[in-house]
């Protein structure tokens, strides 16, 4: 007799264990692949904001860094578009995911990203920038322009829009 009783309570254990066990691994792996998620999409965006941030200063006069610019963009229209307002839009999906300005700098003229709008929950034109910047280098290097980094923005999320602003 004592030693059914311990079969069954081994029975009832095993049991209860099948029951609960799923929920409490379900459960944990959950919050672990959640953290993890969440740890991976803070380092990506780290590094998608450090690119974006970066600015590009050429020692020219502003209509002479617009003609070098003017000329890379034409060149990549996939990639790239001039927008009204003397502004350059990256295109992710829409023309003007990101805009791009020249602005006065005391070495000359510097490139800056204006705006850049998010999908899928990061701003997604970070490559297309860093290809802008080494392609406007390029070209102001072949045109004896002399091409530095700038001072970095920094940019804010906008929670209404969904769109990163420099601070």
């Amino acid at each position: 007799m004592d030693n059914a009783l311990i079969y069954v309570a081994v029975i009832a254990a095993i049991l209860v264990l099948a029951i609960f066990l799923p929920r409490w691994v379900r459960r944990s792996t959950d919050a672990a692949g959640g953290r993890e998620g969440r740890r991976y999409a803070t380092t990506r965006l780290t590094g998608i904001l450090d690119e974006l941030d970066t600015t590009l200063v050429l020692h020219a006069p502003e209509a002479t860094a617009r003609e070098v610019v003017d000329g890379v963009v034409l060149q990549q229209p996939r990639k790239f578009t001039r927008l009204g307002g003397g502004g350059y839009g990256i295109r992710f999906i829409e023309p003007d995911d990101a805009i791009v300005r020249l602005v006065d700098d005391e070495r000359g003229t510097r490139l800056e990203v204006e705006r850049v709008r998010e999908h899928l929950g990061v701003p997604n034109t970070s490559e297309f920038w860093a290809d802008l910047r080494s392609g406007v280098s390029a070209a102001a290097h072949v045109r004896g322009i002399d091409v530095s980094p700038g001072r970095p923005t920094h940019h804010r999320r906008d929670e209404a829009t969904g769109t990163w602003m420099p601070v």
